[in-house]
Parts: structure tokens; C-alpha cells; sequence
């Protein structure tokens, strides 16, 4: 019972913690807009919103290179882990297991080539 009820708390929490991220990049985009606003009352010059843009993209940029390289350490360190256990056991039921890391790293190569071909869009 105990375990179902810290299930629960997890789960409550995490839904709160992104709510509240939420909450918090909606109040920042209109501190944003009444600046822009304010602005423009104002007469003064707008800085570009492409500026904004690009940092908001570079973040993406960084999400998808740290995850490319997160994806190929861990289909690297896998192939030999489930090799040696293919070797230790010498059955025959892990034959062939290690080919399974492939995959895990052509995610990361994927991860990789959507980051270099958005950073030379961003050129």
C-alpha cells in the first residue's frame, strides 16, 4: 500500500513540477509582450524577435546534440557489455544480442545529423 501511495505522490508531483514550468514560460513570454508593447507605445526601436528565436533554437540544438551523444555512449557501451555476456553464457540463447546496440546508435547518429543540418540552416 505503501509503495502505491509514493506512486501517486511521484506522479502528483511530477504533473505540479511541469505545470508550474508552464506557468512560468507563459508568464515570461508576456513580460515579453508588454515590453514590446510598451515599446512601441513608446516610439522606440524593437530589438528583432529573431534574436529571441535563435536562442530558443540553439537550446533545441543542445537537446539534440546531448542526446545524440547520450544515444551513442550508450549503444557503444552496450555492444561489448551484451557481447561479453553472449560469451560468458556460451548457450547459444544470447547469440547475436549485442547487434541489438546498433540501433541504439543509429538514434544517436540520427540525433547528430538533425543537429548539423538545423545549425547550417542557422547560418
Amino acid at each position: 500500500m505503501a509503495i502505491m501511495m509514493l506512486i501517486a505522490v511521484i506522479i502528483v508531483v511530477s504533473v505540479v513540477y511541469v505545470g508550474y514550468q508552464q506557468w512560468l514560460q507563459h508568464h515570461r513570454r508576456l513580460m515579453i509582450h508588454r515590453e514590446r508593447v510598451a515599446a512601441i507605445e513608446k516610439g522606440v526601436a524593437l530589438p528583432p524577435l529573431d534574436v529571441e528565436i535563435h536562442r530558443k533554437n540553439w537550446g533545441v540544438q543542445r537537446l539534440l546534440l546531448l542526446a545524440g551523444l547520450t544515444w551513442i555512449s550508450v549503444g557503444v557501451g552496450l555492444f561489448p557489455f551484451m557481447h561479453v555476456m553472449a560469451l560468458y553464457h556460451q548457450r547459444g540463447e544470447f547469440g547475436g544480442m549485442q547487434w541489438l546496440a546498433v540501433p541504439v546508435i543509429l538514434i544517436g547518429v540520427s540525433h547528430l545529423i538533425v543537429y548539423a543540418v538545423e545549425r547550417s540552416h542557422d547560418r
